[in-house]
Parts: structure tokens; C-alpha cells; sequence
């Protein structure tokens, strides 16, 4: 068990609705495991706001689309990871449902009634919040509530520096050094981190040397993602300049870059980009980015092209010994 960041118990949801001529009927979904009936939920992502973060999720968890209110319905928590998660809940009027999507897979859908919903979702504040929908429903139709610009979800930099190497032969070239048992930790500590995270890149990034490698292997469980693996010599012992000009050909349709590499030009880069965001992460970071560190970077920029210092947020910063 890992002790998470306190902002990933900060999450939003969706209350997907559709009208019907007896009343509104709202789509409820199994969890992962397939014990309970909930609505599609997460973290608060990156560079994203509480309304559109849920609507992503909508469509991850639930496979459907649509306008969201801008006015949550409010909050409930949600006692998860040894903490209290703080969950506001928006409503969302659904104009599209996808044949095929992410977590198919894990989940069913039906919609439901008013009544069933309450019967099936396990807490008072979603009761009262299920009674408040038909008066929101009709204040959207009249125009009294404003729908949420959800826009396009956040470009993210994930800079992971390698895990502890070992130094047990020294006649091995540097680029062969295989991690350390504690290397070998704390990268399937960090990989549970980051699935908790919703770290979920669409490229990954690695230099191709044995220790960045053997960091990614482990690392691949808790990602859960499918992403294609790019395996760079160039990125072995790169400097700052080389890495930015790296991320800098990244294709636009790319949102979420996963960097895996070396310090100092590792420590350097993430310093660099950092513009403004967590202070306390940044102090940190300025100090030191030891092995196996985390910087989540939110890209304020619409192409990678116009990557460059001081282009991002700092979002947070992340090291083993911390969750522990």
C-alpha cells in the first residue's frame, strides 16, 4: 500500500442524463471490479478543470458524450487509498453513446430511473443530489444554467528519471549498469503511483540503456497502457537542449509524453520548462531530482513546437520515499 499525494483525493464525476417522456433517466455503471453500481469518476487531471476532467472519464468509464453543467451538484466523499476523497459530482446531458471505449472491457452500462439509481448508488448525498436533477434539468432548459467549456484535454510532460542503478561490477560500462534491488522497488512503487495517478501517455520516451529499460519494465504494470515504447540511444545522457528539441517533434496529436532518461539533463530540463504551478513541488525540484522521481509538467502551449523555458505548469513532484 502507498501513501498518495494529497491532490489525487480531489476527483469529480458525472450524473449522465437523457429525457424520456415519464422523466429523465440517468446511466449508471459497474465498477471495475463488477461489485458495485457507480458513477464514471477520477482524479482531477492535470491542466484540467473538476467539469471537464469528469466528462473525460464519462467517456473512458462509460463510453458516452455530451454537454456538461458548468454548476456541480455538489460533493460526496469516498473513503479510498487510507484517505477521505473529495468527489463534486456534474450533471451531463448525453447527445452520443460510443459502440466501442476505453474500459468496455471491465464495465457494464444501463440506464436506469430516478428511482432505480437511488436503490443501486450507495450514498445519501447522491440520493439528494438525484432529486435535485429534474429542477436542474429544467433550469438548463430555460437557460438559467451555463454548460462547462470542456475544450481539449491538457498536453502533458511526464519527466521520470531512472531508478537506482547498481555499481556491483565495475569492469560493466555505464550504459549496461542493471538497476539496484532498491532501484528495482522503488520502479514498481512508482509504477503503483502512477496508475493511481492515471498516468496514461500516449508515447512513451526511453533511452536505451539497460538501467532506463529495466526502469520502464517495471514500471509498464501500473501504467495499464498500450502506449508504443520508443527506445533512444540520443537520449542517453542527453542534455537539457538535446531533450527539449526531443519533445519539441512530437506530433500534435499526441496529448501525454512519458520521458524516461538521465540526469543532469533530466534535472535540468524539468527546472527549465517549469514556469509557474505547486511552489512547494518547484522548491523541491530545484533542490534535487533523485532517482526515480516524477515531474508532472502541464504544457501551456497548443503545438510541441512552441515548447521552450517557462512553457509549462508545474503540476507536481513526485519520489518513492514519499509514499512510502
Amino acid at each position: 500500500m502507498i501513501k498518495p499525494p494529497k491532490w489525487i483525493y480531489r476527483q469529480s464525476a458525472i450524473l449522465p442524463y437523457r429525457q424520456r417522456d415519464d422523466g429523465p433517466e440517468v446511466l449508471v455503471i459497474t465498477s471495475r471490479k463488477g461489485k458495485r453500481w457507480v458513477l464514471p469518476k477520477g482524479i482531477v487531471e492535470p491542466g484540467m478543470t473538476a467539469a471537464a476532467s469528469a466528462a473525460k472519464e464519462a467517456r473512458e468509464e462509460a463510453g458516452v458524450e455530451g454537454r456538461v453543467m458548468e454548476q456541480s451538484l455538489g460533493r460526496y466523499q469516498q473513503r479510498k487509498w487510507g484517505g477521505i476523497c473529495e468527489v463534486e459530482v456534474f450533471p451531463m446531458e448525453v447527445t452520443g453513446e460510443l459502440n466501442e471505449w476505453p474500459e468496455r472491457a471491465f464495465r457494464r452500462r444501463e440506464w436506469v430511473s430516478l428511482k432505480e439509481a437511488a436503490k443501486r448508488l450507495d450514498r445519501d448525498r447522491l440520493h439528494k443530489m438525484l432529486r435535485r436533477l429534474p429542477e436542474e434539468i429544467e433550469q438548463a432548459a430555460k437557460g438559467s444554467r451555463a454548460w462547462a467549456a470542456i475544450g481539449q484535454p491538457a498536453r502533458l510532460i511526464h519527466l521520470f528519471r531512472h531508478a537506482k542503478s547498481s555499481w556491483d561490477d565495475p569492469l560493466l560500462a555505464d550504459f549496461d549498469r542493471p538497476l539496484a534491488p532498491r532501484g528495482r522497488q522503488a520502479s514498481e512503487t512508482m509504477g503503483r503511483y502512477m496508475r493511481l495517478a492515471d498516468v496514461h501517455p500516449d508515447v512513451i520516451l526511453c533511452s536505451s540503456s539497460a538501467r532506463t529499460r529495466e526502469t520502464l519494465e517495471r514500471v509498464l504494470p501500473g501504467l495499464d497502457s498500450d502506449a508504443p515504447v520508443r527506445y533512444e540511444k540520443a537520449l542517453y545522457h542527453a542534455g537539457a537542449t538535446a531533450l527539449m528539441s526531443r519533445l519539441r517533434r512530437v506530433p500534435d496529436k499526441v496529448n501525454s509524453v512519458l520521458m524516461i532518461g538521465h540526469n543532469p539533463g533530466m534535472h535540468a530540463l524539468a527546472v527549465g520548462l517549469a514556469g509557474a504551478g505547486n511552489a512547494d513541488a518547484m522548491a523541491r525540484l530545484e533542490a534535487k531530482f533523485p532517482t526515480a522521481g516524477l515531474v508532472t509538467l502541464v504544457l501551456k502551449r497548443d503545438r510541441w513546437r512552441e515548447l521552450g523555458p517557462e512553457a509549462c505548469e508545474l503540476h507536481s513532484f513526485v519520489v518513492p520515499r514519499e509514499l512510502a
